[in-house]
Order: C-alpha cells, then structure tokens, then sequence
C-alpha cells in the first residue's frame, strides 16, 4: 500500500468515527432536543472537528510538533468546512425544501473531501525551512 493510500484510509478511519458522531449528535439535538437543524447542525460539527483534530493529528499525518503549530490550520480549515456544510444544509432545507437528513448526507460527503486536502496540503505539511516562530519538522512519509 503506498503512504498516500495508508494515510487515505486512516483519514477516512478517523473521519467515519467523526461522521458517525457528528451525525448521531446532530439527530438527536432535532429529534431529542427539538433543536432547530442549523444549531444542531453546528453543535454537531464542533464535536465531529474535535475528534477529527485528535485522530489525524497524530495517527493520519504523523504530525510532528505541538499543537500550536497544527491547530490554527486545522482550525481554519474546519471552519471554511463549516461554511460548506451550513450552506449545503440551508440551501437544501430552506432552498430545495428537501429533508434535513438528505442535506447532512450531502455535507458529509463533500466536506470531509476537501477537509483532507485543505490538511494534507496546508495545516499539516511538513514545513520545508525553519524560521524562530515555527522550527523545520521532519518530512511524513507520502505527504509529498
């Protein structure tokens, strides 16, 4: 298996247990909780970003370096993925008039596909010099 087929697979790994968790929260914040789709929605992906952060950090990208360094990319990219998902949810609910379970199974589709690019690419890569802020990582094997 070559590394950027292993680290395919373990971003999906962890991205199936961050799906699974993001969607059972926000169905139950609708159904349980009467939450109004778009809150649940939200809620839902915060706990979905945690636990995606935590597996990929380490085990996905074999990030090296403290959190300070991978964190803020992550967190930029979940919240570009957030807006992805919010708009296929709204615009599929409140646009298409279609059911709010249909839009999540949309976002969930598009939005981990281009989370792991914007990662794999960009908040995770390895840093090709070192500068004092930020000291050069080693290179993950299959990031290139």
């Amino acid at each position: 298996m070559t590394a950027l087929l292993a680290q395919g697979v373990r971003f999906a790994a962890v991205g199936g247990l961050a799906t699974a968790l993001h969607l059972a929260v926000a169905m139950a914040l609708v159904e349980l909780g009467d939450l109004e789709i778009l809150t649940a929605n939200l809620v839902a992906f915060g706990a979905a970003v945690l636990t995606s952060y935590l597996g990929n950090h380490r085990w996905t990208f074999g990030a090296r370096g403290g959190h300070n360094r991978h964190l803020p990319g992550f967190a930029a990219i979940a919240v570009a993925g957030l807006a992805v998902n919010q708009a296929i949810v709204f615009g599929t609910v409140s646009g298409l008039d279609l059911d709010y379970r249909l839009a999540l199974g949309v976002a969930v589709l598009v939005v981990p596909a281009l989370s792991f690019l914007g990662n794999r690419f960009w908040s995770f890569a390895p840093r090709r010099f070192a500068t004092p802020e930020a000291p050069a990582l080693p290179r993950v094997e299959g990031a290139e």
